[in-house]
């Protein structure tokens, strides 16, 4: 009996991975599955990697939302207003020392905006939405790392425009997926956003900023996104 509590409580544990939605609808059903198996390294990396399914699937797809757009949105704006307003323009990624931390700021958002679009098929999603989201993901962590480094005085320039770009092509990603699935006009904000990363002109940024905004006007759900 108390093996068997032990494995309850092992379990029980590992569950806490899991969003609540779906521990709610398919806890039972796991806890019961994982009885069944020795509690070793397999069994918790099998429940590591359903945690990481479930959340890139979710029962509920999340909202938009409004503070994620507004950080991002906002940050971009100005940093590109500051920008523009210098007399001669910096050299590519076009970062002054002042808007620096306006990129990380507007980085985070954005990061915040890739977590939550990439998700909102839940149970729908196509196959390949898994490894877009997350490369997408990291792309968006390596260039908040890059902005963290510079912003602290370390190494800028080719590290940040390269990062930079980077994460544009995994937004410009999330966008395609969002069109294949119908997620209209999401979908194209997402690729004005994506696109205008990479084009490399401080100028952009406003643009960057004017459609993280407008995914807060344009991001309720067009399809159906309801569980399969």
């Amino acid at each position: 009996m108390r093996v068997e509590a032990q494995a309850t409580g092992t379990i029980a544990r590992w569950l806490r991975l899991y969003p609540r939605a779906w521990r709610e609808r398919y806890g039972e059903e796991l806890r019961d599955l994982a009885a069944r198996r020795p509690i070793d390294w397999r069994l918790r990396l099998d429940l590591v990697r359903g945690a990481f399914d479930a959340h890139l699937h979710p029962i509920d797809p999340p909202p938009v939302g409004v503070l994620a757009p507004l950080t991002a949105g906002l940050a971009w704006i100005l940093a590109g207003g500051i920008t523009l307003l210098e007399p001669v323009p910096p050299d590519w990624p076009g970062y002054l020392l002042w808007t620096l931390p306006l990129g990380l700021v507007g980085a985070l958002g954005t990061l915040r905006l890739v977590a939550i679009v990439g998700r909102r098929s839940g149970l729908r999603a196509a196959p390949v939405t898994g490894p877009v989201v997350l490369v997408a993901l990291i792309a968006q962590v390596a260039w908040i790392a890059a902005l963290a480094v510079a912003v602290v005085g370390g190494p800028y320039g080719a590290i940040t425009a390269g990062t930079q770009s980077f994460a544009a092509v995994g937004v410009v990603a999330i966008g395609l997926l969002r069109s294949r699935a119908n997620d209209h006009p999401l979908a194209e904000a997402l690729l004005v956003a994506g696109g205008a990363m990479l084009v490399p002109a401080p100028a952009t940024w406003i643009v960057v900023g004017a459609a993280w905004l407008a995914t807060m006007l344009v991001g309720r759900p067009r399809v159906d996104l309801r569980p399969a």
